[in-house]
């Protein structure tokens, strides 16, 4: 398995294809994210400064990807965390979200932020056992149950539980 930086305009396409796919098993109207508005600007969202979105590759194909955005110079936000069905259980998310964590501590980022809707209980677990906690909403989500977690990124060392 190989973790990589979407590249545009080639992994265009892919990553449209692994969003939707992500967006159609959560089963939520994402409107109230300017869902639209965000697929209409992939490569500018996805793309430094703004934010970077990353892949799990197994072989030749998109295993599955996490991005974050720029909310702040101090604050990220997870977005789209998603490990195909035929790959979960592999520890791929867990990869992907260390490799992001490094990659935000790396870029001078202290805090990491996420909202995690009802259908992403696995995912949940794993950001509890990736040291993240609760905390009260940044933001109005309309889904009833939805978590809030953050991270504290500045904190990171090489004896962080997540480092080999």
């Amino acid at each position: 398995m190989v973790i990589r930086d979407v590249r545009f305009p080639s992994d265009s396409g892919e990553l449209r294809r692994l969003i939707y796919e992500y967006t159609d098993w959560l089963g939520i109207d994402l409107s109230y994210q300017d869902f639209e508005g965000e697929m209409a600007s992939l490569e500018t969202l996805f793309s430094l400064p703004s934010g970077q979105y990353t892949f799990a590759m197994v072989g030749s194909a998109v295993a599955g990807g996490v991005g974050f955005r720029r909310i702040d110079e101090h604050t990220a936000e997870v977005k789209r965390l998603y490990v195909r069905p035929d790959q979960q259980g592999s520890g791929i998310g867990w990869l992907l979200m260390e490799n992001l964590v490094l990659k935000l501590k790396g870029l001078g980022y202290d805090r990491l932020v996420l909202d995690a809707v009802p259908p992403t209980r696995k995912a949940q677990a794993l950001y509890e056992k990736m040291g993240f906690t609760e905390i009260e909403p940044y933001f109005h989500n309309p889904v009833p149950g939805t978590k809030f977690y953050a991270f504290d990124v500045a904190g990171v060392s090489r004896h962080w539980p997540g480092m080999a």
